[in-house]
């Protein structure tokens, strides 16, 4: 007569087990005194069975609390279906440790924001991250807790979700595991530090990209949009700083934060300086990771800056714009009173002044693009290659570039009436 098999599990029953987490490993095994184990049935509640031709497994087991203990049965099975009627069992006392969480390195907000923030974190578990059943987070104080699936791992708040404008802000988030058990409380800022919040102001933001290393030329530069845009009926506008504290103001996470932030506006003027050195460079990589998203929107921009040389081989930098390349060689300080060679009529002359911009390149439109401005020069240089001011569309155009700072055109005062007919008829900025 055939005998049934028998079942042993690694640690007899009479065993003293400690308390495990709840990611628990049991290992068993078999012998058949007349024939072959073929398998195991395993059970944790010896009704519903399971069964396994392996030796081990791993199982996540589901506690309701900080702990629970947990009986588990395993049977042999042999080669022609006999199984071990007095299957082999054990208690396993499990302890559930609580998760935690913490912001990534590398994300962290700046001291100052317009009302959208980016956070991202990473939430671990000793039991097994996937025991992570919620986030929860709150901003400004603890009494109000909103919460997060699980999957998500970064998340952008903005005033609906309860940030509070021209004001100081903090977040705070936790995680809640699948028992119920939630992890200490992170913050972001740190410590005892905040980050305020500047209201939106107007439909335009205007964005300073100027070098620092030339204090007067940046107060110029300054100077001449805040008078082009605060003579304008809708000229009040928000102004953002990127290049004050090594560039602070920048997020950490550009996409969606900063992308997010510039949609906030109706249109973005975004000014650099004269890239007449490799250290005065205007911020073409934020500008590029950034931009295509914003005007893919709907947002409009106007960009006027000097384009540096590495340009010339990075037109990767210059997606947003309409621009299919840009010269090799330079215009080196146009004479002041030097005035532009109108191509498209509906725009005012400009002349340069009251200092010249430096090293000049020209810019080639893309096929779908019109030249507004182009400088003159003598016969020694292709006048047709000095474009300096295009925009995307003959009508209802979303982008204007110009490689020369517009404030730096400003001789006769026509740049400020340029800059109001884009926005104004090009833009329809209301």
């Amino acid at each position: 007569m055939n005998q049934p098999p028998n079942t042993f599990l690694s640690l007899f029953p009479d065993s003293t087990i400690s308390p495990q987490k709840t990611r628990l490993k049991i290992t068993w095994w078999g012998d058949d005194p007349d024939g072959l184990v073929q398998g195991f049935r395993i059970s944790f509640d010896s009704t519903n069975w399971t069964f396994t031709t392996k030796n081990d497994s791993t199982f996540q087991l589901q506690i309701n609390g900080q702990d629970s203990t947990f009986r588990f049965w395993v049977a042999a099975v042999d080669d022609i279906g006999n199984i071990d009627p007095t299957p082999a069992t054990n208690l396993y006392p499990v302890v559930n440790s609580p998760p935690s969480v913490a912001f990534n390195p590398g994300t962290e907000i700046p001291d100052t924001s317009f009302p959208v923030a980016t956070f991202a974190w990473t939430g671990t578990d000793p039991d097994g991250n996937s025991t992570i059943k919620y986030y929860y987070y709150a901003l400004n104080d603890t009494t109000t807790w909103r919460r997060i699936n699980a999957n998500l791992n970064t998340i952008t708040l903005r005033q609906d979700s309860g940030i509070v404008p021209n004001s100081n802000n903090r977040l705070y988030l936790k995680a809640e595991d699948i028992a119920g058990i939630y992890s200490p409380v992170v913050k972001m800022p740190d410590t005892n530090r905040t980050w305020y919040v500047r209201a939106k102001v107007g439909n335009i933001l205007l964005i300073n990209d100027y070098f620092r290393a030339a204090p007067t030329d940046v107060g110029q530069a300054v100077q001449f949009y805040n008078l082009a845009l605060d003579t304008l009926t809708y000229g009040v506008h928000s102004n953002l700083d990127i290049k004050v504290n090594n560039g602070g103001n920048i997020p950490k996470i550009k996409n969606p934060m900063f992308v997010e932030t510039l949609k906030l506006f109706q249109c973005v003027i975004w000014f650099g300086n004269r890239s007449n050195s490799a250290n005065d460079n205007t911020n073409f990589s934020l500008a590029t990771e950034t931009l295509p998203y914003y005007i893919a929107s709907g947002g409009k921009l106007f960009f006027s800056t000097g384009f540096p040389t590495f340009l010339q081989q990075n037109y990767n930098y210059l997606e947003f714009a309409p621009v299919d390349s840009v010269t090799n060689a330079t215009v080196g300080n146009p004479p002041v009173t030097t005035s532009t060679i109108v191509v498209n009529t509906n725009y005012p002359e400009l002349q340069v002044g009251p200092s010249s911009p430096d090293a000049v390149r020209g810019i080639y439109p893309r096929a779908t693009a019109n030249v507004i401005y182009k400088l003159p020069f003598n016969v020694t240089y292709d006048t047709s290659k000095v474009n300096i001011c295009i925009k995307d569309n003959l009508t209802s155009p979303k982008v204007f570039v110009m490689s020369v700072p517009l404030n730096r055109m400003n001789e006769i005062g026509t740049a400020i009436h340029f800059l109001r007919k884009v926005l104004a008829l090009d833009f329809g900025i209301n």
